[in-house]
């Protein structure tokens, strides 16, 4: 392997792996919903006014909550449609659904890519002990991907308001310049192994 091909694993590696950051409990006191993320979000004074709505940004992510009342539509088939409809939206493209595994919750999901090219994630977590079902839609840059897993999966329910264990440390948010970085990189292998299949 040459330095060329070196210097890019090295790049992808590290911003695959990211740096451990401080993570914080962020609790919507309200319902008893509390979930693990970076810390340094901030809580706009707006949402206090909205009380079954929160949201906590930061620099290069923006979490928005909105709870809603289980009622006879809600079920796998509904909330998969309202998913889809929701992306459609945002205009949101090269979507895919799919499931998470949120302890107390079912979890269904659908990300993609917005119009500006940053990435979104939306879903419907509904409790299996109470009549909450929360939307969560998540704003980031692609290299946050696990960060937003990592974050989705520690929600939680109940007076206790400990977000569910996860495995891994919570990674830094990746900043714009580091996606820039590495959407580069991504486009330079892409060429390179184009040029190879063309070689005589």
């Amino acid at each position: 392997m040459n330095f060329k091909h070196t210097r890019w694993a090295l790049v992808m590696l590290i911003m695959a792996m990211g740096l451990t950051l401080n993570a914080k409990v962020y609790t919507w006191d309200k319902f008893g919903i509390a979930f693990e993320a970076p810390d340094g979000g901030r809580v706009p004074f707006s949402f206090f006014q909205d009380p079954n709505s929160a949201e906590v940004d930061w620099d290069e992510m923006v979490i928005t909550l909105q709870r809603y009342i289980k009622n006879e539509n809600t079920n796998k088939k509904n909330l998969n449609e309202r998913l889809k409809s929701r992306a459609l939206g945002y205009n949101m493209y090269d979507t895919k659904t799919g499931e998470l595994k949120v302890k107390g919750f079912k979890c269904y999901t659908i990300e993609g890519t917005m119009p500006d090219g940053t990435r979104c994630i939306i879903a419907y977590l509904v409790s299996e002990k109470t009549s909450t079902v929360l939307e969560v839609v998540v704003n980031y840059l692609l290299g946050n991907r696990e960060v937003v897993e990592d974050m989705l999966k520690s929600f939680s329910e109940g007076n206790n308001q400990k977000p569910n264990e996860r495995e891994k440390p919570k990674q830094k948010i990746q900043k714009k310049e580091d996606a820039d970085k590495q959407e580069q990189e991504i486009k330079k292998e892409k060429r390179r192994k184009n040029e190879k299949v063309y070689e005589c």
